[in-house]
């Protein structure tokens, strides 16, 4: 009776534990927003799509600069310059008198000047296109970087769980190997052992890989490996 009750004591112990095991099984308490947010600056600063779409924002800027200062083109500037020493003479009026000396004028080319301010607007309103761009990547990039992240954190934990249960199937392998060597078990309780852990061992090869390639798409959005930032 006593031994019934040990045992019966035992197998409660051993679920307690594997339950209270499963359930501090989780993901959330290795993702802080801190450093989320870090990587998703990180990506903006060295992605290459990222500058693209910031050095269409810096043309804009550009082109708006360039209309406004088209206003000056409206205006030309000419001079005549005349000797003193010299006379001309009107060959049809030659009683016509030359002014000598420096002539200067200012032309005023009015179409160009009634088309600056269009220009400034379409050039502002395509800057503002730019901004928009740029602002709805910046959204893009950061929920990308965040998704990545998140699963790079989901195959980490996984790889974890897989190691674990191939590394209690192989000590359950080791105990019914020297069982089955004294006699204490079958042959086919054996096998189904060996069966068993060579399906961890593939799940967990399969996770590693898991973990390799999120690793690797993470990593491509953030130009440099996940390891250097702190």
């Amino acid at each position: 009776m006593k031994i019934k009750i040990l045992s019966g004591f035992i197998i409660f112990l051993a679920i307690s534990i594997q339950q209270r095991a499963f359930a501090q099984e989780s993901i959330i308490q290795d993702v802080t927003d801190a450093y989320v947010e870090k990587l998703v600056e990180v990506a903006k600063t060295n992605f290459p799509r990222h500058k693209s779409f910031e050095s269409k924002v810096d043309i804009a800027k550009a082109n708006v600069s360039s209309a406004r200062l088209s206003l000056f083109d409206a205006l030309s500037v000419s001079y005549i310059y005349q000797p003193g020493n010299t006379t001309t003479i009107d060959p049809v009026n030659p009683s016509t008198s030359y002014f000598k000396g420096l002539q200067a004028g200012v032309f005023l080319n009015l179409g160009s000047l009634l088309r600056t301010p269009v220009n400034v607007r379409k050039a502002k309103s395509e800057l503002q296109v730019a901004q928009n761009d740029q602002a709805e990547y910046d959204l893009t990039l950061a929920t990308e970087v965040r998704k990545r992240y998140y699963l790079y954190v989901q195959r980490l934990a996984q790889l974890k769980l897989q190691t674990r249960s191939r590394q209690q199937a192989e000590n359950a392998a080791k105990d019914m190997e020297y069982k089955y060597k004294k006699g204490e078990e079958t042959f086919d309780a054996y096998n189904k052992i060996l069966i068993q852990l060579t399906e961890h061992s593939e799940s967990k090869i399969s996770a590693e890989g898991n973990l390799f390639i999120a690793k690797a798409d993470l990593e491509e959005l953030l130009g440099q490996k996940l390891e250097t930032i702190k």
